[in-house]
């Protein structure tokens, strides 16, 4: 499922059993960052099924309520076009994203890297790393986002309600990953 929506998309509901480790978000200038280390009580390779098909976003965050691939630009990318509604206090605005996507494999470890395209997008910049790894029977998620929105930010609270809703989406979304990795592992366990 490549991230693309997963920017700034962290966005939707309470966490479930997921134990964030980590989690830093900050603003430099007009740009957001997020970094996140989360334990995820799933097997990893379910965690990987669900999060590899992209089509499962709007499943593991709500607010997704698009996406679409796009013909690839090159051998080994994936392009993602996603919508996401996103709303921080009263202000609500949906996000256009189109994003390339490549995903690496190594030993017990995933790694899907994203990249806005700015031109097809409502970011003026924009690039993602997740990756997931094998910790014991937990799946180990990472993930760091900058971005920078192309649209308006109310100047005295924006900044700061932009930030505790990455916050309070980060865990929405790693909580979306681990019951969707859960309904996986059950249905294909003998």
């Amino acid at each position: 499922m490549r991230l693309a929506g997963c920017l700034l998309l962290c966005m939707a509901t309470p966490a479930l059993a997921e134990s964030v480790d980590q989690l830093d978000v900050g603003r430099d200038g007009a740009r957001y960052h997020i970094e996140l280390q989360a334990r995820l009580d799933a097997p990893l390779a379910d965690s990987y099924a669900v999060f590899s098909d992209f089509h499962n976003l709007p499943k593991i965050n709500d607010a997704v309520e698009d996406v679409e691939p796009l013909p690839s630009p090159t051998p080994g990318v994936e392009r993602w076009r996603t919508r996401v509604r996103v709303c921080v206090s009263f202000f609500c605005t949906r996000l256009k994203q189109v994003q390339d996507v490549r995903d690496t494999q190594d030993h017990d470890r995933y790694r899907l890297d994203a990249v806005v395209i700015p031109s097809m997008s409502n970011l003026r910049y924009g690039k993602a790393a997740w990756q997931l790894a094998q910790c014991g029977a937990q799946t180990c998620l990472s993930f760091s986002a900058e971005l920078e929105p192309d649209f308006w930010v109310p100047p005295l609270l924006g900044p700061w309600l932009i930030e505790r809703t990455m916050r309070r989406e980060a865990h929405a979304t790693a909580a979306g990953i681990e019951a969707l990795a859960i309904a996986h592992h059950d249905i294909s366990a003998p």
